[in-house]
């Protein structure tokens, strides 16, 4: 009889013949891990703030058996101890590289490219090891890294646009080019090109959003997911400009762009912790950049979105998290939230909305929630379901641990659906003793995503959302449908529309 904890992780290799070249991996269980994957040249030197580039096949065995490099980033954690988390712990310019998780080599399953969030200057794909995922839901599951901060969302191309060196959104298109890799190279893996979903959280389902309207990305995916995030999270171009001025005039002062490329990285993290303070929200965020997404409101940005099978949704409490959290600076006081619906409204809207909201912690949550992710969401829902099979749902499964206070708080989904999100931090979330009837709502979430993932359709427990009902699936310990929750906020907030303070 085989001793279960032995052959759960037993590990032996596997290889892997793909167009990239022959690729070195590990099978841990029921599971096939390939780790680091480089999927565009290194963005070094003069390709620092450059678009990528396609990488050649390799020229030998590349052993993918360690995560790879993340962005230059503050660190969030210790060494040791974001080593226990799987948080990011190795920082590098040359990181543009990708994690393939699949249940077998062989067969043509349904893909998952899950973008990872972080306010687009923190973050790594290593943070959501795919394996049970793509065990339980028999699906591949990619996760990756791609320029954040100052290297990947700079808005200099405002001011160098004769510069080939100097891309808009650079971080994006790395994304894309992991795209590109997914299509050319995932069949090798076991995965069907022609079933991938592109998926995200926080900053990832903004990445999302601008995927589903930038034309150059529309063929790479064939369903997509925005948890907690949309095309809200952008900058205007005007304000980038703004942003990259001030920039520039710390890190190339006389507008020496040359400088630009002899600086080490950590002046451009450093750069990031001063523009953070000078500027309210978050300073290295994409922009409307007139090119791959057009000057428009954000109303027509959301028509031009690719009609295909979307699942949307926000957590009902998403706006604790950003009170007292540092390094986000974003305007949370009940004085800055009025005045950016007033601004956005207009005085007269404005009074109509603001009066739905109660003049306590409870009311201050809602509003936040609802400018930060809540209204978005329900707006691109509403244009997509006239075009596309759309699910809509609404997180209120109450944090545990560290952030019980905080309610059904922002990325509370995470370590629902990535059963080793941030381990052994998980308790943060979830409390450290057992809790069959979370493990089971944990389950259910993962069903419906992989379920979606592989037929476009999250389960017949979950109607689609359309305009005359409005069904929303509401996940809690015990989970139900609900037609137009929150109604009277959707109302008062139809027809406003704006990107986030």
């Amino acid at each position: 009889m085989k001793n279960p904890i032995l052959h759960r992780t037993a590990r032996r290799a596997v290889f892997v013949k793909a167009p990239c070249g022959l690729v070195e991996g590990l099978r841990l269980g029921g599971t096939c891990r390939f780790l680091g994957i480089p999927y565009a040249q290194a963005p070094v030197g003069e390709r620092r703030f450059a678009a990528p580039a396609r990488k050649p096949p390799f020229a030998s065995t590349f052993r993918a058996l360690k995560f790879g490099p993340s962005a230059p980033q503050r660190e969030a954690l210790p060494g040791a101890v974001a080593h226990l988390a799987s948080f990011a712990r190795r920082f590098s310019e040359d990181c543009l590289n990708l994690h393939v998780f699949t249940p077998d080599i062989s067969g043509q399953r349904a893909v998952l490219v899950f973008i990872h969030g972080g306010g687009f200057f923190l973050g790594s794909g290593s943070q959501y090891p795919g394996d049970e995922l793509a065990r339980r839901g028999d699906i591949v599951v990619v996760t990756l890294n791609y320029r954040l901060g100052l290297f990947g969302f700079n808005g200099f191309a405002e001011r160098f646009a004769d510069d080939e060196r100097f891309a808009a959104n650079a971080g994006l298109l790395d994304q894309r080019m992991a795209l590109e890799w997914v299509r050319d190279n995932i069949g090798a893996f076991g995965g069907d090109p022609r079933r991938v979903t592109i998926a995200g959280e926080s900053a990832g389902a903004a990445s999302v959003g601008f995927h589903l309207v930038a034309e150059r990305s529309k063929p790479l995916y064939q369903r997509a997911i925005c948890q907690s995030g949309a095309i809200n999270m952008f900058h205007t171009r005007k304000g980038a400009g703004a942003i990259a001025d001030v920039a520039l005039s710390m890190l190339a002062p006389g507008g020496d762009r040359e400088a630009l490329f002899a600086l080490p990285a950590r002046t451009f993290v450093e750069a990031f912790r001063k523009l953070s303070a000078r500027f309210q929200g978050l300073p290295t965020m994409p922009y409307i950049d007139g090119t791959e997404l057009p000057e428009l409101p954000l109303p027509t940005l959301y028509e031009r979105s690719k009609p295909v099978p979307l699942l949307i949704g926000t957590n009902r409490d998403e706006f604790t998290l950003f009170v007292d959290l540092p390094g986000f600076g974003l305007a949370v006081g009940p004085e800055d939230l009025s005045a950016w619906v007033t601004r956005t409204a207009g005085a007269e809207k404005a009074r109509e909305i603001l009066s739905l909201y109660s003049r306590d912690g409870r009311g201050s949550t809602q509003l936040g929630t609802d400018i930060l992710f809540r209204i978005a969401a329900s707006h691109l829902a509403e244009h997509h379901a006239a075009k596309a099979p759309t699910f809509v749902y609404r997180l209120d499964w109450t944090a545990k641990g560290a952030l019980a206070k905080l309610g059904a708080t922002h990325s509370v989904d995470l370590p629902l659906i990535f059963d080793r999100f941030l381990v052994p931090f998980r308790s943060s979330y979830l409390g450290i003793l057992p809790d069959p009837k979370r493990r089971a709502l944990s389950l259910r979430m993962q069903d419906h995503w992989t379920a979606f993932v592989r037929d476009g359709d999250p389960g017949r427990s979950w109607p689609a959302y359309r305009p005359e009902t409005r069904m929303t699936k509401i996940f809690d310990l015990t989970d139900s449908v609900e037609a137009d929750p929150a109604r009277d906020r959707r109302l008062a907030w139809t027809g406003v529309d704006g990107f986030v303070p």
